[in-house]
């Protein structure tokens, strides 16, 4: 069975719950769904992704390499010089920044269109569903959720959005 991926948004990730679950509970499949914001609503049996920025990702990545480094180099029986440890706790932290970032940046960027919104708080739900199906429910999910923004198969919208 074809599927075709369509992309909702919602303003309030609470909307964007209760159409999960009403989807859900009218047959379709929770591994259909992915969400992808800052606050994902809790307790959905669906694939979720936290959104972020580049910079709170490559944030992240720098932390994490720096930390990961600074505990090798602490293990015994090394022994560096203070410098020597401080130089590879920089190195650490600037690769695992810029593998960080850059994973950050592959996922993002087919929701390039929708960065703005993203950084606002809004909740992209993420739908695969049965290409026969797809035109019902997105007329379904105009017609009953006007709180809704129905993009279609192009994140960017059909036609896009400013």
């Amino acid at each position: 069975m074809m599927a075709i991926r369509i992309y909702i948004r919602a303003r309030d990730p609470q909307n964007g719950r209760r159409l999960v679950e009403e989807l859900i509970a009218d047959g379709v499949s929770p591994g259909a769904f992915t969400l992808i914001g800052k606050q994902i609503p809790g307790g959905l049996p669906v694939d979720a992704r936290r959104w972020q920025t580049d910079s709170s990702a490559g944030l992240r990545g720098a932390l994490v390499g720096a930390a990961l480094m600074l505990a090798v180099s602490l293990l015994p029986p090394r022994v560096l010089e203070p410098s020597a440890v401080l130089a590879l706790v920089a190195i650490a932290a600037a690769i695992g920044g810029g593998w960080w970032l850059r994973r950050n940046r592959g996922a993002n960027l087919p929701l390039s269109a929708q960065q703005e919104a993203l950084r606002g708080g809004e909740l992209l739900v993420v739908a695969d569903l049965p290409e026969a199906e797809a035109p019902r429910i997105e007329e379904r999910i105009n017609r009953r959720h006007p709180e809704l923004m129905v993009l279609g198969p192009d994140a960017r919208g059909s036609p896009p959005f400013p």
